[in-house]
């Protein structure tokens, strides 16, 4: 996630859905993160996992 913070707009899909889209600043400041990892594990922790 580390070259997603170089990106002019990010998306990040949970399940299959769009769950985020927008800058990477935009997104650490709605997730409260430091880093865009912190945006992805925010995001990843409400995937449902199929088994």
């Amino acid at each position: 996630m580390e070259e997603a913070e170089y990106c002019n707009r990010v998306s990040i899909m949970v399940d299959g859905r769009i769950e985020a889209l927008d800058s990477p600043a935009s997104l650490m400041k709605q997730f409260g993160a430091t880093s865009m990892d912190g945006v992805f594990l925010q995001l990843a922790r409400k995937a449902k996992r199929v088994e």
